[in-house]
């Protein structure tokens, strides 16, 4: 089997270990809704604090609180992309991985229905187009490219589903730098740190 081949088939192993993040990531996206719950909460106060007058009555403290707390926290939901990406290292992985973790989100009782498959299909996209960049060859530099693909696509879709061109700029930035700061966290470092362990543990090659 040449280098190529094997970059590009997927072998039974692979279907198992795609399965396996579905799965579990799903279960942990559904548990995910706890923070963001709190952090809705909790941000209540203090948007009303910080946030100036005028922005709060344009657009609402509450839609504020979610607002902030979905782009604090989006980070938590694109953790299965990249790690499928990592693990299995062929075209597809990504996409595969988050989608299916965001099916079993939905199959579990989230909240969000069956949005959560959109959702799960646009941050999958996002992620693999950092990975494809590298040919999917260089599993470290593909993972810190799709926080940023990962960033533009899912804060691209959020910006026209929200019309957040009627926002002011700077708030509208300052969203779009949260959310990115949450993917380099959790869908950056946190993958990072976890693949390490696996591999360190030779559970995975």
């Amino acid at each position: 089997m040449t280098a190529h081949t094997s970059t590009k088939n997927w072998r039974i192993r692979d279907v198992i270990l795609i399965g396996l993040i579905g799965v579990i990531f799903g279960i942990l996206f559904f548990a995910f809704g706890i923070p963001w719950n709190t952090m809705v909460s909790l941000s209540g106060p203090l948007v009303s604090l910080v946030s100036d007058q005028s922005l709060a009555q344009t657009i609402g403290a509450s839609q504020i609180s979610e607002q902030v707390a979905t782009a604090a926290t989006i980070g938590l939901w694109i953790m299965a992309g990249p790690i499928a990406g990592m693990i299995i290292k062929k075209p597809g992985a990504s996409l595969l991985g988050e989608t299916l973790a965001a099916t079993v989100e939905m199959a579990v009782g989230s909240a969000w229905g069956i949005s959560d498959i959109l959702s799960g299909l646009i941050q999958g996209a996002g992620t693999e187009a950092g990975f494809a960049l590298t040919g999917y060859k260089r599993p470290f530099a593909g993972l810190w490219l799709s926080t940023l693909t990962s960033t533009v696509i899912t804060f691209g879709f959020t910006y026209f589903q929200n019309s957040y061109n009627r926002f002011p700029i700077s708030y509208t930035l300052s969203l779009f730098v949260i959310s990115y700061l949450s993917i380099l966290i959790f869908a950056g470092i946190v993958v990072y740190l976890i693949y390490t362990i696996l591999k360190k543990a030779k559970l995975i090659k």
